[in-house]
């Protein structure tokens, strides 16, 4: 199984979440560096992965717009996840495991 960690506190724009995300998750040139090819990406993974995902909650130096956009980043990554049986995405803040009440908690 592929492991990554992604950690969005090296990142301060959307630009940079883009890029830092295709050079992490090794997408090809071709990668469209938008959600929808985010999606596209995640969803075509054949090889077992599971991605961390760091860095993506409020803080005192965050724009706001920036927090605004890693929200829907993580959305993608559950949809993806859910669309995808290659992939696993565990994040760091518990209840963002967890859609709709599902899953054990301990």
């Amino acid at each position: 199984m592929k492991k990554i960690l992604l950690d969005f506190y090296v990142t301060k724009t959307r630009e940079q979440v883009q890029d830092y995300m295709a050079l992490m998750l090794e997408f090809p040139d071709y990668y469209g560096k938008n959600l929808d090819a985010l999606y596209d990406m995640l969803t075509e993974l054949s090889e077992d992965t599971c991605v961390g995902v760091f860095g993506t909650e409020d803080g005192p130096e965050r724009d706001e717009r920036l927090i605004s956009y890693l929200n829907r980043v993580i959305r993608v990554f559950q949809d993806a996840q859910e669309e995808n049986p290659h992939l696993c995405v565990i994040f760091q803040e518990l209840e963002k495991n967890f859609q709709n009440g599902e899953g054990d908690r301990l």
